[in-house]
């Protein structure tokens, strides 16, 4: 992945964990909180770029939304309208096509992770018996 890519993969996660806790009223203090991070971590984390699949998984099941939700664009069930950013305020001039790609190959990834995750699970529970 590029840099520029790699910027814009974690603009878009920071973006839609902003826009959905704005869509359900919870400042990022308050989301910090809820993940057991305090709110200098949770900043720090956003503007290093170092977020974890585990941190992504607790923001998700506080926000009750699907993890994959911070890799997609981000629609208003409100006004239905896209708050998405557009490629000039990026710097990147790739198409959709090319998003809907990169965003469908980190969709198998977060679900062989998972279930990886889930392997692992039955595994120390047989160990623990």
């Amino acid at each position: 992945m590029s840099d520029n890519q790699h910027d814009i993969f974690f603009a878009r996660i920071e973006q839609n964990i902003r826009q959905h806790a704005k869509h359900q009223r919870i400042t990022l203090s308050e989301l910090a909180a809820g993940i057991d991070m305090t709110e200098a971590g949770f900043y720090k984390m956003l503007s290093t770029e170092s977020i974890k699949v585990k941190t992504l998984r607790k923001i998700a099941e506080f926000l009750k939304i699907p993890i994959h939700a911070f890799f997609e664009e981000f629609i208003s069930p409100r006004s239905g309208k896209s708050l998405t950013w557009k490629s000039d305020q990026i710097g990147t001039t790739e198409s959709n096509a090319e998003y809907a790609a990169e965003r469908d190959g980190l969709k198998r990834q977060i679900e062989l992770l998972e279930s990886q995750i889930a392997d692992k699970n039955k595994i120390i529970e047989l160990l623990s018996r």
